[in-house]
């Protein structure tokens, strides 16, 4: 029986090889060349493997023309660092993942008459909030999640990042967080090309985050994007932490993170935390400062330079270390293996509980199919459906 080949679009093999972004070895290459130049055809085994190689869809090979991927997010990044025309496949699937599971809950809550969450645009409920100071806003949003000032202060390791998830979701804010692609632990998810990501929507607005950070830079990320939701507004943040940022929308980010700032760094508490440790060198402060906010030192080193306590010098300074200390992690989690504890528990912990008990609560109605169900759940058969839900209800 002669090997089925299959006649795939020049500007599809191109665009294969473009958005690669180096994924491909050298016979990988030679391969695409060849088909290219039309002196072979590919077989559907090896497209299939050359899918799995690339990270794309393999219905992409059969389009007639070169595909079209619109992410709107990715014209909110900024732009000192990272190449805008070529976001990383991890970076897309995890969006596309995510717009996945709020187009269905979105639809979901309204088919079954839930009203629209007050939080997501919440500024249209505050009178005159143009001529409000950062401090007002900051104020006002964190009334409406039943937050006092300094609400953070005291708190240890995850518990102010788990704090706020817990007040997001009781305003209707679903929270996931990962730091691969699905289950996928060979697809690892870069800090450096974004921290986290919002997505609106007037029933189920969602926040994404980046779980390679520690959970204390995980907090100021949570704390940008509800603010984004706050406004209505969706966001990639990729903030590089410099002093002289470069955005493609440069008044609203900046208006985000100072309001972002005061929500965990209120001016008076944080001056007077910053006295108490003036016997070591700045950087010293810094961390110190970090951690009775459970904040990461560099946010905490921006609010200290917002405040002129220090210079961009020492922001350089903590940041070159603190890349330095990340690299190390990197490699002995890398020599270490994948570990990272159990595996439905992991999971559990990155799913938004109220999302999860939506999806089984529709699987009991019958008005969800089980396919669909594990698909925005990450899971592939009825037994890991059912020990994930069972692991979510654990936690609480």
């Amino acid at each position: 029986m002669a090997t089925t080949r299959i006649d795939v679009k020049p500007a599809v093999l191109d665009w294969v090889q473009e958005v690669s972004n180096g994924t491909l070895n050298e016979a990988w290459t030679n391969k695409i060349d060849k088909w290219l130049k039309n002196e072979s055809k590919p077989t559907l085994n090896q497209l299939k493997d050359l899918s799995k190689k690339a990270q794309i869809p393999f219905g992409y090979f059969f389009l007639d023309n070169t595909p079209k991927e619109d992410l709107p997010l990715l014209k909110f990044r900024t732009i000192n660092n990272i190449e805008i025309d070529r976001p990383s496949r991890n970076l897309v699937d995890t969006i596309h993942s995510m717009e996945l599971k709020q187009s269905w809950l979105s639809e979901e809550r309204q088919k079954n008459g839930y009203p629209s969450s007050f939080f997501s645009h919440g500024f249209k409920y505050v009178e005159n909030y143009r001529s409000l100071s950062d401090e007002q806003i900051a104020f006002n949003i964190m009334k409406s999640l039943d937050l006092k000032l300094g609400w953070n202060v005291g708190l240890k390791n995850r518990e102010a990042f788990n704090l706020l998830r817990m007040k997001l979701d009781q305003v209707g804010v679903i929270v996931m967080y990962s730091g691969i692609v699905g289950s996928n632990t060979h697809r690892p998810l870069d800090q450096a090309e974004f921290r986290a990501f919002a997505i609106d929507d007037s029933f189920a607005p969602f926040i994404f985050v980046n779980s390679n950070d520690s959970y204390n830079a995980m907090l100021f990320s949570l704390v940008h994007e509800l603010t984004h939701i706050w406004f209505g507004t969706s966001e990639l943040y990729n903030d590089d932490y410099q002093a002289h940022r470069q955005f493609l929308n440069p008044q609203t980010e900046k208006y985000i993170n100072r309001i972002s700032e005061v929500i965990i760094f209120p001016e008076p508490l944080f001056t007077t935390e910053w006295q108490k440790d003036n016997k070591g060198t700045e950087i010293d402060q810094i961390i110190a400062v970090a951690k009775r906010f459970n904040a990461s030192p560099l946010s905490a080193a921006i609010r200290s330079l917002h405040l002129k306590l220090i210079t961009q010098e020492t922001v350089d300074q903590l940041k070159n270390e603190l890349d330095r200390e990340y690299q190390r992690n990197k490699e002995y989690q890398r020599a270490k293996g994948s570990g990272g504890g159990e595996y439905y528990t992991t999971k559990a912990a990155q799913i938004d509980s109220t999302f999860a008990r939506e999806v089984e609560w529709s699987v009991n109605s019958g008005t969800l199919g089980y396919n669909t169900a594990f698909e925005l759940m990450g899971v592939s058969n009825s037994p890991a459906f059912e020990k994930l839900l069972g692991k979510i209800k654990e936690k609480g």
